[in-house]
């Protein structure tokens, strides 16, 4: 038996046009480990050929058809995730998309949920949601609306979000720290419509603003990018001389108002680069502009101030991402864990604080620790007493906030060892084996096997190879071999069963043995196919002078060297197998001739003609010619061998004289050649 393995890869798994995909239901969603802003490849997922899952339809969305699914385990508390079937990223019209806590895909879908669909009708639909469990998984729900199916390009990033900007300089977001965010929404201008008269962006139309103070001498850049692609985004970099509260006095240090949007050479993207060297660039994009100002050189210290305007007529936010050496200055949280290791589930450990702040104090702390914690969240400095019910990692963030304003996030990660070793050997976990489907053909990748569990806790994970653990039970694409099938569940326990796969008794077809026949000859096949337990079908191919290509015997007369093919097909599976035969054909073609007839009355040899020995189909045309070369006869198209038909020994109504006379005969046979024989015949009285 061979030994086949199989490595299962969930991660960012392709799926297949013009097959089911592979994440049709929650179970077998993809797994998107790198969330914290990645993209797929341009129509590089799909829901064509889907099913509907069976899950309820999410609150926003008209009807599900051909969901998709997806997870991921956030490492923030703000998603931001783009579903887009437009233009060159995929064929996927009007998508749709929800966000779910993920429970297993047992029980139905249940608590946290947000979803969204394209209300506008350009194939994209965004959905940004805060509120995230840090360390939670969660799954993300595609589908088309009105049963629309087609390729789609997927981006998701997960963040922390800063304090909601304002659209004033004085009511600016405080930033602790360079962590990416997105701003959904940028709903007007606020107080002060003016405040960017004297910059190169004159006219404020939707407006966000941000402050930060450098924590170090050090480079600046960023890179704003529009979440609808043909916005136009501008911006003022200011320094704040007094202080984050001096509006007033605010200088202008980089100002860029280039037309972004869907402009090839100057949009989408805009912001402060290493490679740039202006530090302003008013409208417009001639061949002096590309949308990017050069990098700030921060002072420790000084305060500095961004403005972003989304000139279009849109209110449609946008994301932002920092880069260089500077660095923000804000509350450096942190905390201790005791103990700090060698814990397992349902031990108890304490949290305490070791947050830092020099320029202020912190005036909130918000505690997430993630799924099966108890608490999972708590508010306050603590110290905090939790325990976990589940094993594996564990992610706990705090999130600070200081008088200033700004807000800063630390997330650490713990491991949690088993704690199965307490219960009883029979109420322990143990996995079964509900159902196995062998291949269907030798060497073919399509056995499955299904498992389930039994005791220990839900929320069951299955794997082969003890690897990629997943919520599937079913394990598909499989050749022959043996595989080892583990269950873990949420405390660590563990099963493992080994099952086999065979291969089916290959198929064979037996057309039988070479054969050797003379041109005209009728012969017999005889085919057959082993192990005759399995029901087939039959057919023989090329269906040449064949009498049922249909049947094992069947009768063929070919007039040419032919290989006949046989090929079986098992009803059950489509198994297929094949064989050949030749029968060589010897090219023979024999007719014939008398050389005396008597043409006296007497009702005996009265005509003369030919006969068939072989392969002759009909006299095309008989000639006879006298001593001395005169035609005295001429027929055609008469049949082989009758004794009514041919030259009745007459020449113009007379009866010739005995003598010898010259024949030409030409013969057309079963192939359709047709050759001349010749020779002389004597008439006798």
């Amino acid at each position: 038996m061979k030994n086949t393995l199989l490595t299962l890869i969930s991660l960012f798994f392709f799926s297949t046009i013009g097959a089911q995909p592979v994440n049709d239901d929650c179970a077998s969603a993809i797994i998107l480990s790198n969330v914290k802003d990645w993209c797929s490849d341009k129509g590089q997922f799909n829901n064509i050929d889907a099913t509907h899952s069976g899950e309820l339809v999410p609150s926003c969305w008209d009807n599900t058809d051909n969901d998709v699914w997806f997870r991921f385990t956030a490492i923030a508390n703000a998603v931001d995730i783009i579903i887009s079937g437009n233009g060159d990223d995929g064929t996927l019209k009007k998508p749709m998309v929800s966000l779910h806590v993920d429970n297993g895909c047992f029980g139905g879908l249940s608590g946290y949920s947000q979803c969204k669909k394209d209300n506008k009708g350009d194939n994209v639909v965004e959905l940004l949601s805060g509120g995230l469990i840090i360390g939670e998984s969660y799954l993300v729900r595609v589908d088309g609306e009105n049963g629309n199916t087609g390729t789609f390009k997927l981006c998701i990033k997960n963040f922390f979000p800063p304090v909601e900007p304002g659209q004033d300089c004085k009511t600016a977001s405080l930033l602790c720290d360079k962590s990416p965010f997105v701003v959904k929404n940028i709903p007007g201008v606020g107080e002060d419509p003016d405040e960017t008269t004297e910059t190169c962006i004159h006219i404020e139309r939707h407006s966000t603003w941000f402050k930060w103070i450098a924590k170090n001498d050090g480079t600046l850049t960023f890179t704003l990018t529009p979440l609808q692609d043909i916005d136009d985004l501008d911006f003022v970099v200011y320094e704040l001389p007094g202080g984050i509260d001096d509006c007033a006095n605010r200088v202008i240090l980089r100002c860029g108002a280039a037309f972004g949007g869907d402009h090839v050479r100057c949009g989408p993207l805009t912001g402060l680069s290493l490679d740039a060297t202006d530090i302003q660039e008013l409208g417009g994009c001639d061949n002096s502009k590309d949308g990017f100002l050069k990098y700030l050189d921060m002072k420790k210290g000084k305060t500095y101030c961004l403005i972003v305007n989304n000139f279009s007529p849109s209110d449609i936010g946008f994301g932002i991402e920092f880069g260089g050496t500077g660095e923000f200055e804000g509350p450096e949280p942190d905390f201790t864990f005791d103990p700090p290791t060698g814990l397992r589930c349902e031990d108890s450990i304490q949290i305490t604080d070791l947050t830092k702040y020099d320029l202020g104090s912190i005036i909130s702390y918000d505690w997430t620790f993630g799924r099966d914690a108890s608490p999972q969240i708590k508010n306050g400095v603590g110290p905090t007493k939790i325990f976990y019910d589940s094993y594996g990692w564990k992610s706990i963030s705090l999130t600070v906030k200081s008088d200033k304003g700004c807000v800063s996030t630390i997330v650490k990660d713990i491991w949690m060892e088993p704690c199965c070793e307490d219960l009883p050997v029979d109420e322990r976990l143990k996995i079964i084996v509900d159902s196995i489907k062998n291949p269907d053909c030798p060497e073919d990748e399509n056995a499955f096997i299904s498992v389930s569990g039994i005791r220990g806790d839900p929320y069951y994970q299955f794997s082969i190879q003890d690897t990629n653990f997943n919520y599937n039970p079913k394990f598909s694409g499989l050749a022959e071999g043996e595989y080892k099938i583990y269950i873990v569940d949420k405390k660590g326990c563990r099963d493992s069963v080994i099952v086999d796969i065979y291969d089916p008794e290959t198929l064979v077809a037996d057309a039988g043995p070479d054969q050797n026949i003379e041109l005209g000859d009728i012969t017999s096949m005889n085919g057959k196919y082993y192990p005759d337990k399995y029901e087939v079908t039959q057919l023989w191919t090329p269906p040449y002078n064949m009498i049922d290509s249909s049947d094992f015997t069947t009768d063929v007369f070919p007039y040419k060297n032919t290989t006949y093919k046989l090929t079986v097909t098992q009803i059950n599976g489509g198994c297929t197998a094949e064989d050949e035969m030749t029968i060589y054909v010897k090219d023979t073609r024999k007719i014939r001739v008398p050389n005396v007839f008597t043409p006296n009355g007497d009702g005996t040899n009265e005509y003369f003609t030919a006969y068939d020995v072989h392969a002759a189909l009909r006299i095309e045309k008989m000639l006879i010619y006298d001593r001395w070369g005169e035609l005295i006869y001429s027929t055609q198209n008469i049949p082989m061998g009758d004794p009514f038909s041919g030259w009745d020994g007459t020449y113009k109504g007379q009866k010739v004289n005995p003598g010898v006379y010259v024949y030409l005969i030409m013969v057309r046979f079963i192939d359709n050649k047709v050759l001349p024989f010749a020779g002389d015949i004597t008439v006798l009285r």
